[in-house]
Order: structure tokens, then C-alpha cells, then sequence
């Protein structure tokens, strides 16, 4: 930024991290600073860019970024990155790879497969920090794209101007139920074996959703849904009590097979679905040392 603006780095970690933690408080306590010179940190930051950056919002939310605020967070989250990077070069570190990258990746992609991806890349490379949050898809992709991110994993990725989609893999989708369950006998079934079965579904958002009601579209399945939900571990709490049946990606209950909780029941062949998984990553964007490596050790063969 022109020096004329006056923000420093340290006004904008600060101002980052009353956005991630919604609250002046615990923004005070992370920089070891009084709540005071937070509130006037964030006041000087108003005056200088002519803009309400906060609200107290209602009820117990605490405070939020105005659509300024949200702006100058994204690009702030950004900045201070490449301060990191800039400083660690600074130091002499150019011989190694070293510096934060920032993933983000929806539930049932980055729970499940993403740390067997990240084990032996954090063991390579022990001076790279991988910070990684959940966040619905329609967040990732903009914040990937703003910049906010630096990766972003997602399920059933969709090209979009200014992405760039890398292929992270694929899972096949299989039939879960309680062991006790009828069909937990079987060691195949066709889809249409679910009809009449109570059916719990993704919520109509979210893309796992979509592809499994188009394969059984395409199929002439029709199924009972008697629930939906976007959390992939509340579809598996309700199928192991006995509440129904349900299609998720089978590396998602490998635990649950392990345990005994649930049963998983393949498709037969004709029947057989996968979901794809893909990395986000801003196109034509200069990648860092570090992003490039994970992005290398992420990329399915």
C-alpha cells in the first residue's frame, strides 16, 4: 500500500483477527494488547480508508465485518502472507521451503483424505505451516479467487474465470446402513434396492447432492428422503441409530467400518458412481516456494 494510506502490518493483524475472532477482547489478548488501543488501531484504520470496517451485530454473534471490512480483510489475510514469506527470504531461508500456506476445504474432502495427502509433506517439509479451515464451497471459491486462500479443496469442482482446477481425486459413492440392517448382508446391490428404504440426503446445495440425484434420475430411481442435512457426519449419526439409509463416498467411512458402527454396501456395476475432488487455485497468480510444493504433493497422479 502507498505509505501515504498509513496502514501498517501490524493495524491489519490486528483488524484480522477481530474479524476471525468477533470480538475486541480475544483480538487484545492474541496481540497482547489493551482493548483500548484495539478500538483505536481499528479507528485509524476507519479514518484512514473512509470506511466503516465493523458492527456489533445482534444477539450473540458478536462483531462483523462491514462489506468494506470483509474487502479489506481478504486482501489484508493476503498482504500479511506475503509479508511472512518476504521476511523468512529476508532471513536467508531461500536455501529451503518454508512459509504458511492457507487451505481451505469443504468437510467431506478435507476431514477424511486430506491429511494422508499432508502427513508426508509436513515430514518433507518441516518449515511450511499448512493452515487449514472448513468453509461451505461457495466461500472457498471466493476466497480463492480474492485471494483470501491460497488453496482450496472442494467436492465436484466447477470451472470458473480467475480458477484454475487441478485434479485432487475421485471416491466411489457406496450405500451405507446399520449393520443389522437387512442389505448390510449383501455384498452388492442395484440402486433400486433403495427404493421404499427411508432415505437420508445431502441438503439440495450441496454438490454430493446433486450428482447422486442425477445418477438416480438417469437410473429411474426414485428414493424416500426423509431427512437432509450438509453434514456429512450428522448423515452417519442418523444412519447408525437406525434412522435410514443413505449414499456418501466411501472413503468417508472407513473409521466407521473399522468400529462397527455402520455397514457399507457397494453398487453393482452398472449401477457405479464416483464424486470428484478438486484443488482451487488462483490462475495466472505467482506461487510461492511453499504453495507450489503442496501444490505438487495435492495433485492426485
Amino acid at each position: 500500500m502507498p505509505r501515504s494510506l498509513g496502514v501498517t502490518l501490524a493495524a491489519l493483524q490486528v483488524f484480522c483477527d477481530v474479524v476471525e475472532h468477533r470480538s475486541f477482547t480475544r483480538a487484545a489478548d492474541a496481540n497482547f494488547l489493551t482493548q483500548s488501543a484495539v478500538s483505536q488501531r481499528i479507528r485509524s484504520l476507519e479514518k484512514v480508508l473512509g470506511k466503516q470496517l465493523l458492527e456489533r451485530s445482534k444477539g450473540q454473534i458478536g462483531v462483523m465485518p462491514t462489506d468494506a471490512g470483509r474487502a479489506l480483510y481478504d486482501g489484508a489475510k493476503a498482504l500479511l502472507a506475503e509479508a511472512r514469506d518476504l521476511e523468512l527470504r529476508v532471513k536467508g531461508l531461500t536455501d529451503r521451503i518454508a512459509g504458511t500456506v492457507r487451505l481451505e476445504a469443504v468437510y467431506s474432502v478435507g476431514l477424511y483424505t486430506l491429511p494422508q495427502r499432508l502427513k508426508p509433506f509436513l515430514a518433507r517439509y518441516p518449515s511450511v505451516n499448512v493452515h487449514v479451515e472448513y468453509q461451505q464451497m461457495r466461500r472457498i471459491y471466493q476466497n480463492v479467487l480474492s485471494g483470501a486462500t491460497d488453496i482450496g479443496i472442494v467436492a465436484c469442482p466447477t470451472p470458473k474465470p480467475g480458477i484454475e482446477v487441478l485434479p485432487f481425486g475421485e471416491d466411489e459413492m457406496v450405500v451405507i446402513c446399520p449393520p443389522e440392517h437387512p442389505l448390510a448382508q449383501e455384498e452388492k446391490i442395484t440402486l433400486s434396492r433403495l427404493e421404499g428404504e427411508r432415505f437420508i440426503a445431502f441438503e439440495d446445495d450441496v454438490p454430493t447432492r446433486r450428482i447422486t440425484d442425477e445418477h438416480l434420475a438417469r437410473l429411474g430411481v426414485q428414493v424416500n428422503i426423509v431427512a437432509e442435512f450438509e453434514n456429512i457426519e450428522t448423515i452417519k449419526n442418523l444412519v447408525e441409530i437406525g434412522g435410514g439409509v443413505a449414499i456418501v463416498p466411501e472413503n468417508t467411512v472407513v473409521r466407521d467400518l473399522t468400529s462397527g458402527s455402520l455397514a457399507m454396501v457397494r453398487l453393482e456395476e452398472r449401477d457405479r458412481f464416483t464424486r470428484e475432488a478438486g484443488i482451487l487455485v488462483q490462475s495466472h497468480r505467482r506461487r510461492r516456494a511453499a504453495l507450489e510444493a503442496l501444490i505438487s504433493a495435492l495433485v492426485a497422479p
